[in-house]
Parts: structure tokens; sequence; C-alpha cells
């Protein structure tokens, strides 16, 4: 009887340990991946001041769909979630050099598999910076 039970174990474990390597692969995965987009935009939006708020929110979603289409990411446009505020700004209309950022992009929680538990978190970067100098400084 006791080898039943061992022999039960085991084969549940064989099982259930591929399932587990997977589940972790693609939460790693799309965290990276959102690392990637997210750096690509705070770029963006570090490189492009002397715009209003809706020029750069718009720039913002051009590049992340370049991105997510040109390096086939499995992270869909359509989960995603941008925000982008200033924390610190010198004029009320354009976002300008020395003004501070921050850029955070959530998507939900990715689920190889229902056998395990997963939080009803997202998963979320923040990415802080600055707007540089650029011509339209001068």
């Amino acid at each position: 009887m006791g080898q039943l039970i061992a022999v039960i174990l085991n084969v549940m474990v064989l099982l259930l340990l591929p399932l587990g390597i997977l589940q972790i692969h693609t939460v790693v995965q799309a965290k990276n991946e959102l690392l990637e987009v997210s750096a690509a935009a705070a770029k963006y939006v570090s490189n492009h001041g002397g715009a209003n708020e809706a020029a750069i929110q718009q720039g913002v979603r051009e590049i992340i769909a370049n991105e997510l289409r040109e390096k086939q990411f499995s992270i869909s446009e359509s989960e995603l979630n941008v925000s982008i505020s200033r924390t610190l700004s010198a004029d009320p209309v354009l976002w300008s050099h020395a003004d501070e950022f921050e850029l955070k992009l959530e998507v939900p929680y990715p689920c190889f598999t229902d056998l395990f538990p997963t939080p009803s978190e997202k998963l979320q970067v923040t990415r802080h910076g600055t707007v540089n100098v650029m011509d339209y400084d001068l």
C-alpha cells in the first residue's frame, strides 16, 4: 500500500512540476517584456519635450505599439495600462527641460494554468526620469 501511495505521489510531482516551471517562466517572461517596453517608452518621453500632454501620451502609445509589434511580445496592447504623469514641472502646458515624470505600465498577472493560485495583483513597472535638454530649450 505504501508503494502505491509513493507511486501516485511521484506521478503527481512529475506532472505538476513542469506546469509550475512553465507558470514561473510565463511570469518572468512577461515581467522582462514589460521592463523592455517601459525602457523604450521612458527613453521616448525623456527625449521628446516641448510638447503638450496629449502629444506625449500619443507618442508613447505609438512607441509601445511599435515595440510590441516588432518584437512580437506575448503582451498585447489591449491589456497594457499606461499612465504618464509629471511629478515636477516648470511649465503647466509644455513638457520641457528638467521636468520630472513617472511612467507606469501594468498588465494582468499572466496565468499559464489554473492549478496554481495566482495573486490578484497586476505586474507593474514604474520608471522615473527627466526630460533632457534639447534644441527647443535654447
